[in-house]
């Protein structure tokens, strides 16, 4: 026959005309449209190499950090004798740098060099006035002036020297991060601040950088010269290799777009064969070739996709383009240069059409030795699926028996188990034909119950290709949730910080009395809320020569079991009593530690601090800023080692003792600090009014430590992807049962000449799209559990699902399935079949 003639039968059978013809369309171009929108979006907010490289060093080579601003000019005095001729620029910088706005402490991002440089060319963007150039000058970014209500000519003065002059000259932007409240000062004001005005603290820990630009060989000695001192040079091919490897190629988000869409084309061209089978079958019957129908639905398949895939591809791509113009509202920094993805996309299109073509091919097979008038009658037999059932069932054991003996290699225990639920869910997909077999026996109790399930019993290609597609978008949904809430719970259960979950802590560096920040604190949480102060043992000498107690450098002790650490010293606190040991270590103090600090012992807490009953005390001989570093140490025995604490606690300290046995040693005990450990969780207004309260006692913000734990926001890709999932969802699950109603509409027609009412029709549809809906869900939702599981198990994280979010989506399933069924019922039914319906 001729090869147009039977492409224009493909055309007609496959894919069909009018509403049959849309829906297959939608179906294919969907997937590639959501994974080229989503990589569009990706690559648009995921920031270049080079804008990355310039928000760390502007238009610099290399960039190195040093706490000590003396050592930051003896290394740039080194690299400019080591490499002549060598761009070296100071950059000083601190991240909670305090600012006195009207009537309250507010926390900025200070950075002060020389802006005429084009060293620091691209890092800030001037939006009005000038950069500073003199002392007493700053620039705000236009976040910091918007919330203050500040102009160009308006003083912002640093919190501790409120008469020092401190005069907005210009508003900048940072580029990456358009919302930062950020301070630029002139060159050289960090360091100038104690010089100016008159002080009432000025300890701010600060980050003193270099900038360097140059050549090659100017570079590579640059990088000698800072790894002799301990420091790395952070360069912009290593800004650059820090990138992920989606942000590296965003293109790689088209890769689910094709794998669903080879489960959804399967599944489409599965829902059809019904009516595609009687057409072949009359085909076969008057002497058309077995070659020829086979050729027929391949070419259909691929005159589908060879349209819906660049369609989709070029949607989303079209998508994401008028979409540039938004992001930066939504994500608060500038985007990155236009990338079309036009390699990805081409790979997309290609490997799309050849994965429709064998979904085609696969579901279009005619059952075997049977003459073509007994085709039309036969019914799709699951001989095949109960015969693949066991074979999948011993894939999926295989692969979770793989995951359980590479348990230590994480990305093969991964895989193998992804792989073995992949599996089951397959196994569990063959046996929905019995499923529904069984389903229809029960379903006695309303005409249009009986007739809608055992409809399914005697023709279940239909709806079992409507459950594949339905279940898989939901097993992305369920398993981005999933993913989402575990990770989420295991990053607060493994979290090591300096505090436990939800504590407040208020630094006494600005000399504060702990007592009356404990009071403040008190009018901030609930009653009965323990509040305790941090305190440990000080030299009597440096306390007289510290400009604040809590500065005063404290007593430790030595790490006592070799090795690398010999030298590592870690702080001692003082306890004396059980709500200060509890606060500290998250757990009451059992009897013997309750008797060793009354008995006046030293409690160690880790022990390699510990050798017998002995530890040796190390007491410090000058201040931080002292050039005398070195310490006197002391040996004391009748040390006791205290039960297990958690690793919290021993960031602050690895021993305990009372201010009495501090005393009886020679030391003085200050309180650095006040702690408080609600029970009740954080408000969400507690940082107002921590800043109402503590203002009046001279604490500002800065120096407060609120205990939030990991960042609970997950990064924006997984809520980009979980809307698109939910998007797939709501569209795939509604042309799904539209093109299912579609499909059904030759035995609506057959029902309704034998005098069933519309409204019974109506009824048969929606139970049969409930019923879709139903077990699409209930697979996808196990499937997504599943799917979750594999992914934590491996890495040692529990599975935590938010099943309030999972019911939701199963309600929102569930309503989607009959409101779809109700809409696709055919709104007028003749008595009579056209020659297509039969």
């Amino acid at each position: 026959m001729n090869r147009g003639y039977t492409h224009l039968i493909g055309r007609r059978t496959v894919v069909g005309r009018r509403g049959r013809r849309a829906g297959l369309l939608l179906l294919l171009a969907l997937p590639v449209l959501l994974a080229t929108l989503a990589a569009g979006l990706f690559s648009s907010t995921a920031p270049s190499a080079e804008q990355r490289a310039v928000s760390v060093m502007g238009r610099a080579e290399g960039y190195v950090t040093q706490a000590d601003p003396v050592m930051a000019d003896k290394l740039a005095a080194e690299l400019r004798q080591r490499a002549p001729g060598i761009k070296v620029l100071a950059i000083d910088d601190n991240s909670e740098f305090p600012v006195w706005a009207k009537d309250r402490t507010v926390t900025v991002r200070y950075v002060d060099t020389d802006w005429s440089s084009p060293l620091v060319e691209g890092r800030y963007r001037l939006l009005e006035g000038r950069f500073p150039s003199k002392l007493g000058e700053i620039a705000v970014s236009r976040a910091l002036a918007g919330t203050q209500g500040l102009r160009v000519g308006d003083s912002l003065p640093y919190r501790w020297k409120r008469d020092a002059p401190a005069q907005i000259v210009g508003l900048v932007e940072s580029p990456q991060a358009h919302a930062s409240h950020d301070y630029l000062g002139a060159p050289g004001q960090l360091r100038a601040w104690p010089r100016t005005g008159s002080d009432t603290t000025n300890v701010l820990p600060s980050a003193y950088g270099l900038l360097l630009a140059g050549d090659a060989e100017q570079v590579a000695v640059a990088q000698e010269v800072v790894a002799t001192g301990g420091v790395q040079l952070q360069t912009r091919s290593g800004i650059a290799g820090s990138r992920t490897m989606i942000e590296r190629e965003p293109a790689l988000l088209l890769a689910p777009g094709v794998l669903v869409l080879a489960i959804i084309g399967a599944g489409a061209f599965a829902l059809r064969m019904r009516r595609t089978r009687a057409e072949f079958a009359l085909l076969a019957g008057i002497g058309l070739p077995d070659r020829d129908l086979r050729y027929a639905a391949v070419s259909g398949a691929v005159w589908a996709s060879a349209i819906a895939v660049p369609a989709g591809w070029l949607l989303g791509s079209l998508l994401s383009l008028a979409a540039r113009p938004l992001l930066p509202r939504i994500t608060d920094k500038d985007i990155a240069p236009y990338d079309p993805l036009l390699i990805g996309g081409a790979l997309t299109i290609l490997l799309s059409v050849a994965v429709a073509a064998l979904a085609a091919v696969l579901t279009s097979r005619h059952p075997a030795g049977l003459p073509a008038r007994e085709r039309v009658r036969t019914a799709a037999r699951n001989g095949r699926a109960r015969l693949w059932a066991p074979v999948l069932c011993g894939v999926g054991a295989l692969g979770i028996a793989v995951a359980a003996a590479f348990q230590d290699d994480e990305t093969i225990s991964s895989i193998a188990a992804v792989t073995g639920i992949v599996a089951l869910a397959a196994a569990a997909l063959t046996r929905i034909a019995d499923l529904l077999s069984g389903l229809a026996r029960l379903a006695d109790g309303t005409l249009s119950g009986r007739i809608a399930l055992r409809a399914f019993a005697r023709d279940p290609r239909r709806p079992v290709s409507a459950i594949v597609i339905g279940s898989v978008c939901l097993a992305l949904t369920v398993g981005i949730l999933g993913t989402l809430s575990s990770v989420t719970a295991q990053n607060r259960a493994s979290y090591t910080g300096n505090r436990h979950l939800d504590q407040v802590e208020a630094l006494l560096y600005s000399g504060s009395d702990a007592r009356a920040v404990g009071q403040a604190l008190a009018e901030v949480f609930p009653a009965g809320t323990p509040i305790v102060k941090g305190t440990y043992p000080v030299d009597e000498r440096l306390l007289r020569a510290s400009p604040s107690p809590a500065l005063t450098p404290p007593w430790s002790v030595v790490w006592q079991a070799g090795g690398d650490f010999a030298d590592r010293k870690q702080t001692i606190e003082v306890v004396d009593d059980g709500t200060t040991f509890k606060a500290l270590t998250g757990r009451s103090w059992t009897p013997q530690e309750r008797k060793a600090l009354e008995g006046g012992r030293i409690l160690v807490l880790a022990p390699e601090y510990i050798k017998g009953d002995r530890v040796t005390l190390s007491r410090p001989n000058g201040l931080p800023t002292s050039t005398d570093q070195s310490d006197t140490r002391q040996n004391i025995s009748g040390a006791v080692l205290s039960d297990p604490v958690d690793a919290t606690t021993l960031t602050r300290a690895s021993a305990y003792l009372t201010t009495k046995t501090a005393h009886a040693l020679g030391a003085k005990t200050v309180d650095y600090s006040v702690i408080a450990s609600p029970t009740t969780g954080l408000a969400p207004d507690l940082t107002e009014r921590l800043v109402k309260v503590l203002e009046p006692v001279d604490i500002v913000m800065a120096d407060v430590r609120i205990e939030t734990g990991p960042e609970l926001t997950p990064p924006s890709l997984w809520y980009l992807l979980l809307g698109l999932a939910l998007a797939a969802v709501v569209t795939v699950l509604g042309i799904t049962i539209t093109s299912s109603a579609t499909e059904l509409r030759p035995d609506l027609i057959r029902l309704h000449r034998i005098g069933l009412s519309p409204g019974t029709l109506r009824r048969i549809v929606i139970w049969q799209s409930t019923t879709i809906a139903a077990l699409a869900a209930i697979l996808g939702i196990a499937t997504g559990w599943g799917l979750t599981a594999a992914r934590n198990w491996p890495g040692s994280i529990p599975v935590v699902m938010d099943w309030t979010a999972i019911t939701a989506v199963l309600a929102l399933t569930l309503t989607l399935g009959t409101a779809y069924g109700a809409l696709a019922t055919p709104r007028t039914i003749g008595n009579t079949l056209n020659r297509t319906e039969t």
